[in-house]
């Protein structure tokens, strides 16, 4: 390692005598783990090796080649549970500069950057399977009133309500019930990055970015719940005020809502890594017969929680698509396939 810093003699060259971008051609070459370790050879190094991993986690994090897929089920619901295509919203921090600049760099020295880069999330948000998702089939005669694809205004359902936008997606909920004397509800999450294949359903490559079962307890439920019904009373004031429909001083203060984003973070696994944001809601159901209960004794409850955010370390996504490139290139081009041939009985 002594010989690296030492001067070159004359008429020779030593690699510190290279220019950046061959030495970024050559260190390209090397996988993000093997790459890390060269940072600490020197301050030019740190910077090189920073400007490799920031455009490789710009590449990674859009998964352009690749899409995420998220399993969350109860365990009684593991075959029957669709599972959910991620799109992605972006990265908070990271710029599209490959020259390692950002908001996200602004409170770090030179020589913390690249540590920062491992607390970087990349935001996802899970969509509806394709079976939910309503697709509305032009008339065949045309533009006909009435009909949810007509672009005039409908005489036949003068009171119904427009469209939803792109923007305006649904978002994924699911439900959690919890029979009288359960504390908590389990959830298994499972997260995949793959290789999209030339037909539906077909994946030409599948890396697990994490597989595990989280428990939910009813008092964070109970206090998620509350503060989605406090955060939605504020936003129905807020919007009453603008209008002026509402007395002077409602909307100043909010105490109790919703506010921390962080209170409403669902962790999956170890390492904080990947975690979900919910929005939790109580949900109503009928009591047939009237419930005696001990004061020590929880009832039976039922919520809705929907899926806001995916997030996802960025250096996880890195390393998770790297593995998806080596796992297609050792690919052999052969397949088994187990299947059931109709033969005709031999005479």
């Amino acid at each position: 390692m002594t010989a690296l810093h030492e001067p070159a003699a004359a008429g020779r060259t030593g690699l510190f005598d290279l220019p950046n971008e061959l030495l970024i051609h050559v260190l390209t070459s090397f996988s993000t783990r093997l790459l890390l370790p060269l940072a600490a050879v020197s301050r030019r190094f740190h910077d090189l090796v920073l400007r490799i991993i920031h455009g490789r986690l710009l590449v990674a994090a859009s998964l352009k080649d690749h899409k995420l897929i998220l399993e969350c089920f109860h365990p009684s619901t593991k075959f029957t549970e669709p599972y959910l295509f991620c799109d992605y919203l972006g990265t908070p921090g990271l710029s599209s500069d490959t020259e390692g600049q950002g908001s996200f760099y602004d409170a770090a020295d030179e020589l913390g950057r690249l540590g920062k880069l491992g607390l970087l999330y990349s935001r996802f948000r899970p969509a509806r399977p394709d079976a939910e998702r309503k697709i509305v089939r032009p008339h065949p005669a045309g533009d006909v009133p009435g009909h949810p694809s007509s672009t005039s205004t409908s005489t036949v359902f003068p009171n119904r309500p427009p469209s939803r936008s792109s923007s305006e997606t649904e978002l994924v909920n699911h439900n959690l019930n919890l029979d009288a004397d359960e504390l908590f509800t389990q959830r298994c999450a499972v997260i995949n990055l793959v290789k999209i294949g030339p037909r539906r359903g077909v994946f030409l490559s599948c890396v697990n970015v994490v597989d595990a079962v989280t428990r939910i307890w009813r008092d964070w439920l109970k206090e998620r719940a509350r503060a989605s019904e406090v955060n939605d009373l504020f936003s129905k004031f807020s919007v009453d005020e603008k209008e002026g429909t509402a007395g002077r001083g409602i909307g100043e203060t909010r105490v109790g809502t919703d506010d921390d984003s962080a209170a409403r973070l669902v962790w999956i696994g170890k390492g904080q890594n990947v975690a979900l944001r919910v929005r939790v809601r109580e949900r109503e159901w009928r009591r047939n017969a009237p419930l005696l209960l001990h004061r020590d004794e929880y009832p039976a409850v039922s919520y809705s929680m929907e899926y806001e955010e995916l997030l996802v370390r960025t250096t996880s996504l890195l390393l998770a698509v790297e593995q998806s490139l080596i796992e297609q290139s050792n690919t052999s081009g052969k397949a088994m396939i187990f299947a059931s041939f109709a033969t005709r009985n031999a005479e």
